[in-house]
């Protein structure tokens, strides 16, 4: 059933993101107003409900990520205060609370994204901050989050960050069948880059998605589901939404250890104008079928392959003006 519910998301400012849970059913809102709030879906009355808000953090709430079921109902989430939070919900005197269980603070800058890593990795969860840092933390113990290690750290760029304020994002490669990749969004340069671990278990950035016209503001590398290739999304300040199809490359150059540093030939196969503004979020379906976009325009578009493989909108969601907030299910 497709239909668009619309509720008050009731943060006392500005949400910066939405975050769906691996099941589409519970839902996390973060806020300037330095909040979370977590919504579960009432199937009988058709409505999302709000459970209590968390004081997450000491500045603006910026990106928040579900944790695979499988470790239980778990929560990261970054902040302009520099830190992560690892949340958990847990039982706490007969009643389901929502217990901070770790903070962990690295970096010198703001903390721009996070995200757990595919399941099969294990509990760990990659951060990207201001600083151009990507650092990569593992739960010591899955049965108990408050110890977590860095296992990885890299920079997203050669030199040091040109600037701060420059936003950076990241997406993990979900293939089992692959060594572990992630895309990352690296600010003023424009660009996306690819990284993957090498034979000597070191990140180095493999390949460049290029052709942006201003920062890109976010990343979303689609589930595979058995495809010979991959798909990268960006959303871009030029107010462009474009794919990107990664095939195997063959030819690439070998280096040290037998690892090709060219590992795909990139072809920039989508790229639509459509928002007519700056374009903050791209998101891609379980399936990695369709993929959605937002956009300063106040829309989410999604986006479908035709039976001949050209992209094409399939739908608009708009929120109407509405002071509150719009879900499709």
């Amino acid at each position: 059933m497709n239909q668009v519910t619309k509720f008050d998301g009731s943060h006392e400012d500005l949400i910066h993101d939405v975050a769906f849970n691996y099941y589409g059913n519970r839902l996390a809102t973060c806020s300037s107003d330095q909040k979370i709030k977590i919504w579960d879906y009432n199937e009988q009355t058709g409505k999302w409900e709000a459970g209590t808000p968390i004081k997450a953090h000491s500045c603006a709430v910026l990106k928040a990520s579900w944790a695979h079921p499988e470790y239980g109902q778990v929560l990261a989430s970054c902040s302009f205060d520099r830190s992560v939070a690892i949340w958990e919900e847990v039982y706490h005197d007969a009643v389901k609370k929502w217990m901070p269980m770790a903070s962990l603070r690295d970096g010198n800058g703001t903390v721009q994204d996070v995200e757990f890593a595919p399941n099969h990795l294990g509990l760990r969860l990659a951060t990207v901050a201001a600083d151009g840092q990507v650092r990569i933390y593992e739960a010591m113990d899955v049965t108990s989050l408050v110890h977590w290690t860095t296992i990885d750290s890299f920079p997203v760029s050669d030199g040091p960050s040109k600037d701060e304020e420059g936003n950076h994002c990241l997406s993990w490669c979900t293939s089992k069948f692959t060594a572990q990749m992630m895309v990352v969004g690296c600010a003023k340069d424009h660009v996306a880059k690819i990284f993957r671990q090498d034979h000597n278990h070191k990140w180095q950035a493999c390949e460049i998605l290029g052709g942006h016209g201003g920062v890109v503001h976010d990343v979303s590398w689609a589930p595979n589901m058995g495809r010979s290739y991959h798909l990268i999304a960006t959303a871009c300040k030029d107010g462009h939404v474009r794919i990107f199809k990664l095939t195997d490359d063959s030819m690439g150059g070998a280096l040290a250890g037998g690892w090709s540093r060219k590992m795909f030939n990139v072809q920039c196969i989508a790229d639509f104008s459509d928002h007519n503004a700056e374009v903050w979020r791209v998101e891609w379906n379980i399936t990695g079928t369709i993929l959605s976009s937002s956009g300063d325009d106040g829309k989410v578009r999604l986006w479908k392959a035709a039976y001949n493989g050209e992209w094409k909108c399939m739908s608009v969601i708009a929120a109407e003006d509405s002071p509150g907030a719009s879900f499709a299910r």
